[in-house]
């Protein structure tokens, strides 16, 4: 009876063994991804994440499910949720620049819980684009020195909306309206959708936003002005709204950029196997066409890139907002 216990154990640790090894020999992805998105649903980077997640999951033959996690200023809530995932390759985070933004705007009483240069695994560059100035019609501005002098004449009455504090439509025009001197109110929202809703109903004056096609045909009924572009060249799809380089403010140049992430910990072969899918993705004409018909257009950036272009920028803005003087800690 000994035996035959002792050798149905062994029967069974076998089997266990080779389920185990089974299991570990499965290619990835065996199974569906989820890509979190720190914003909510509409917001620029909600757009290129659906876009992305679609040409993504055909390629790898799974599912990529894209879930939004908005809130904690910029997008903090859902960069926590995807800090602490565990590092198998089957939860992304989809990260707009103002990843680089996030430890400058938090109150030194409540610091990041995470490092984003050292708790997220760089994988690729997804797109890139700009901020557009944009104000509604009842503004009664045509141009940034038309919309200065207003404010300049109307101190604290004019405001600006925002996808919260600390995102990427947050510090362009905190930063513009400190080297102007002028004093407009920010209106933080959860999300770039809703502020847009209420910009172009008109419920504030002035929103950043970064260009994506839900503003098109606002601009084209000419429900909502736009006054400039933070880019340093004209947008292709805006070629007659000058940069704000062009309007007399040469600092005030923002760049825009989307890109893939993972925990850190994420295995070197998984990273590989994203990364070369994103690159071979940013060559096919159609999956270009859908983001550019977005205001968004392909931009692959290998993972060591993407991982020097977020420090260098996380810093930049560092001494920017610190030379600035900007406080955010009473809008937290």
């Amino acid at each position: 009876m000994k035996c035959l216990l002792k050798a149905a154990a062994v029967l069974i640790g076998m089997v266990l063994s080779l389920i185990s090894l089974s299991s570990q020999a499965q290619p990835y992805p065996s199974k569906p991804i989820q890509v979190i998105v720190p914003f909510g649903v509409g917001g620029l980077t909600d757009i290129v994440a659906r876009i992305m997640g679609e040409r993504l999951g055909e390629r790898l033959s799974q599912p990529v499910i894209i879930v939004n996690r908005p809130g904690g200023g910029g997008g903090i809530v859902g960069t926590e949720q995807a800090v602490r995932a565990k590092p198998d390759g089957y939860t992304l985070y989809l990260a707009a620049n103002s990843l680089g933004i996030y430890r400058h705007v938090r109150p030194a009483s409540n610091p990041l819980s995470f490092s984003p240069e050292d708790d997220l695994t760089p994988i690729g560059g997804v797109a890139a684009s700009a901020h557009v100035f944009v104000v509604h019609k009842s503004v009664g501005v045509k141009t940034m020195a038309e919309f200065v002098e207003l404010a300049k004449n109307k101190p604290g009455v004019l405001t600006y909306a925002s996808a919260g504090v600390g995102s990427t439509t947050h510090l362009p025009p905190a930063l513009f309206a400190h080297e102007t001197g002028i004093n407009i109110l920010h209106v933080p929202y959860r999300g770039a959708a809703p502020a847009l809703v209420d910009a172009i109903a008109g419920r504030v004056s002035l929103f950043a936003v970064g260009y994506s096609g839900a503003i098109e045909q606002p601009i084209k009924d000419g429900i909502l002005i736009p006054l400039a572009v933070t880019s340093a060249k004209r947008l292709p799809f805006l070629p007659d709204v000058p940069t704000l380089i062009e309007s007399g403010y040469p600092d005030m140049v923002f760049p825009l950029w989307t890109a893939l992430f993972g925990p850190k910990g994420l295995p070197p072969e998984v990273v590989e196997r994203l990364s070369r899918e994103l690159e071979a993705m940013s060559h096919e004409p159609e999956y270009a066409r859908k983001l550019y018909e977005q205001g968004n257009p392909v931009s692959y950036v290998p993972p060591d890139e993407l991982g020097r272009m977020l420090k260098t920028d996380s810093e930049k803005l560092g001494r920017r907002i610190k030379a600035s003087g900007i406080s955010f800690e009473a809008q937290q």
